[in-house]
Formats: C-alpha cells, structure tokens, sequence
C-alpha cells in the first residue's frame, strides 16, 4: 500500500472536504478536533482574512496579453478577476454569517481598494469588466451588514470610514461601477453615532468641487437625520438654507402635501420653477407638481389651465389632450382645439405624431390628409406607412400617387439592401389602400424594369 505522503499530491480538495465531512460524522473526536481547528483558523484568528485578500490581490496582479503576433499589449485580466472576487465574496458572506464579522469587513474593504488601483485598465469589451457594477455592489452590501456589527471594534470601524472618504471622487466612482457617496453614507450611519454622522456630512459637504448631486444627496440626509434626532429646528433651518435645490424643495412640497397644506405647496412649487426660469431651466416638472394638487383638489379650472400649459410646453402631449377632453364643454372643444393647436409647436417623430394622432381620434380625416401631403415633418415614408391606412375610404387615389412618387425617388437616391428592404416594407402598406395591391404591382414592374441589374431589390419585390 502506498504511503499518504505519495498519495496527497494526487487528492482535490473535494476528495479531502469530502473524507474530513465523512469521517467527521462517524468519529466525535475527529468532529471536536476539526471543529475547534476551522474555529480558530477562521473565527478567532486575527489574520483569518488574510488568505481571502491574498487570493483577491493575486486576481488583481493578473494581466493577459491581447496583442497580436507583433506586439504585445497586456491589460487587466478581468475574467481572473470576477473568477476570484465571486469565490471570495461567497466565503466573506460565509465568514460574517458564522461571527467573524471583522474578517468579511477587511475583504470587503479591500476588494474596493484594489478596484481603485491606478494601473488597472477599465474597458468595454465583452470580456471586460461589464459585471464589476454588480459585484461591487454585493460587497457593498457586505461592508454596509459587517461594519454594523457589535463585535467589529470602533477604531476599526473608524478606520474604515476614513478609506471610504478618501475613494468618494475614485475611479470607480467616477466611471459608475459604484457610488461611493452613498456607500459612505449608508457605512457611517450603520456604524457610527449621529453626532458622528451628521459631522460627517457637514465635512463632506465642505469639500471644494462637489457636484450639485451629491451636495443635494448630503443635504437631504443631513435634513433627515436632524428630524431623526428631533432636532425640528436645525432640519427646517437647514431645508430653508438649501431650498435652492430641487431635490431638497421637492421634499419638502411633499411634507407639505402629507399635512394638507396645498397652498404651501403650491408656494413651494412656484418659487421651484422660478428658479428653474432664472437658470434657464425646463419648468415642465414644476407644472406637473403643481397640476397633481389642482387634481388632488378638484379645482377644474386651475387643472385644465395647467394641462393646457403643459400640453404647449411638450409641444403636444395625448395624455393632456385627453384630459382637456374630459374638462372642457364639448360644446367648447372644437374651436379651444384649433387654438390650443395654433398656439403649440407640435413635435412630429419620424414615424409618429401627436398631432396627427388628435386628427385621427377627433376624425379629422382632411386634417390628416393635409399634413400627409403638405407639411414638411409627415410627408415622408415612414409618416405614410404609418397613417395613411386610415385614410383608406376617402383618399386612397392620392396617397398611392404620392406613394408611387416618393418610392420612385427613393429607389433612384439609395441603393443596398437596407433600403430595399424599406421599400418593401412600404410597398406592403399600400396594400391597405383601395387599389392598392394594383399600384404596388404596377410599381414592382417599374422597378424590375429600370433597376433589373440590382439582384437584392429584385429578391426584395418579387412578392409583388
């Protein structure tokens, strides 16, 4: 019989997990023995960490060569890196959910410094680092449960709060992997106390450079948290000081509405879009506040009012088109619809309208056909395709005549198989028109005439 010493070179570590579960079940003095060692190797041990983050910083100094047989060109091997970060993230979890709450917290915290290492290179490829988001995300998570934990001690809570102020402006934050601003957040006010929190923001609020959102991030925690301490006054002197901020006004428009108090509301809501005004900003989100309490209300008048306002400033909207229908005389509704649309710079898509979609739904069929033929943003193929359908039984004539004139002029400007395709797809809709399966025919012989030496074009009309 061999000895052990030449048969473990050839043992997985699935056949010794596998004997170790076995033999443990059969013999309690084994059980006891491997019991108090993982304890210790994993549970009490100051360094049981150190074999995971090991593990992580071998991942990160992996490099593969995507070069070509000339020159080489290494870069982070990120498929090693998820390989590993998985695997680890799995064992930290493990770690925080048998006590040893420290160790997961160190992984964790090491896992973000070495994704904000500077030598490593971020890409877009699909081999690249597309799941790093995710992942840091995870460990995230498992920083924010860990550093909660009463059996982490304060310094090294502390500690860890420190590295995370110094990564809010990193290049994992920078380029969207992870928010670091709000991971600091959420791991301060997890493990720190609320004096220690609210300086905390107020440290970071004075940063030089900071962006607008995250400045409005602080202050709404900072807001929330002196109400959480039933510090009133502080909470309303401080949303008073950044009411400037939109997320800060909002919030406090909704505080208003969860106590009835419309009018301040509406007073907050006006004083928002006035800003908005001075910055040259949009003031559609501020109509549509202040539209939701009309509705709220039951005031009809200052509803339709401020739909009509909205329904101009989207140049053209069905869902306040709509809501114009229902609140206005139906005596009323046609002459107020001309005026509403003569005073809207109605948007058209290349495929769709809202201002033919009114014309459809108030059955205004010559209205239609006008914009169809005459107006410069519907008189194109996509437009027809679209809509002429349902002028089938009173102008299919000129639709196919314009149809014939506009694929004929199309076909003789492009060539290649994406525009043959299109034509196609065109000629397939006027065959929803009278006559029009005559037309499109007559058409196709055209083409096969004038453009038989294009193959694709051929194959593309041969069903007409």
């Amino acid at each position: 019989m061999k000895q052990i010493n030449d048969l473990m070179p050839l043992a997985t570590l699935e056949d010794l997990r596998a004997f170790c579960q076995d033999y443990a079940r059969k013999d309690k003095k084994f059980n006891k023995a491997l019991t108090a060692f993982l304890n210790e190797r994993f549970i009490e041990d100051e360094d049981s960490a150190a074999d995971f983050i090991a593990r992580l910083e071998d991942a990160f100094g992996e490099e593969k060569n995507i070069g070509d047989r000339w020159h080489s060109y290494y870069v982070t091997d990120w498929s090693e890196i998820y390989n590993a970060s998985t695997d680890v993230l799995k064992d930290a979890r493990r770690l925080l959910d048998m006590g040893n709450a420290s160790a997961a917290l160190q992984i964790a915290m090491r896992m973000f410094e070495l994704t904000d290492a500077e030598d490593l290179n971020y890409v877009d490829e699909d081999d690249g680092d597309w799941w790093l988001a995710d992942n840091l995300e995870d460990y995230g998570k498992l920083l924010v449960e860990s550093i909660g934990s009463d059996s982490v001690p304060q310094k090294e809570k502390d500690e860890v709060i420190d590295k995370l102020k110094k990564m809010v402006k990193s290049e994992i934050s920078n380029f969207g992997y992870c928010d670091m601003n709000r991971l600091l957040q959420e791991a301060s006010a997890a493990s720190q106390s609320d004096d220690a929190v609210l300086r905390l923001l107020d440290e970071m609020m004075a940063q030089p450079g900071l962006y607008d959102s995250d400045l409005a991030e602080y202050a709404l925690r900072k807001i929330a948290l002196l109400e959480k301490m039933g510090r009133m006054d502080d909470a309303t002197k401080a949303t008073e000081q950044y009411l400037y901020m939109p997320q800060v006004r909002k919030r406090d428009i909704e505080k208003a509405i969860e106590r009835r108090d419309f009018q301040q509301a509406i007073t907050l809501i006006k004083g928002g879009q006035k800003i908005a005004e001075e910055q040259d900003r949009s003031i559609v989100e501020w109509k549509e506040l202040e539209l939701d309490i009309y509705r709220r209300t039951l005031n009809w008048p200052m509803q339709a009012q401020l739909c009509r306002e909205l329904f101009i400033l989207k140049k053209g909207s069905m869902d306040y088109y709509h809501e114009l229908k229902k609140l206005t005389d139906s005596k009323e509704w046609k002459p107020f619809l001309a005026k509403l649309l003569s005073e809207t710079n109605m948007h058209a898509w290349s495929s769709s309208s809202i201002e033919a979609d009114i014309s459809i739904e108030e059955k205004d069929w010559q209205k239609l056909f006008a914009l169809l033929m005459n107006d410069a943003n519907h008189h194109s193929l996509d437009m027809f395709d679209h809509y002429a359908h349902h002028l089938k039984s009173t102008h299919s004539a000129e639709l196919l005549t314009e149809y014939v004139n506009i694929l004929e002029d199309y076909a003789a400007r492009n060539m290649g198989a994406k525009h043959y395709e299109r034509m196609r797809q065109s000629m397939e809709a006027m065959l929803k028109l009278e006559n029009g399966k005559a037309a499109a025919h007559q058409l196709a012989d055209h083409f096969r005439e004038v453009y038989r030496r294009r193959p694709s074009f051929m194959a593309e009309i041969s069903k007409f």
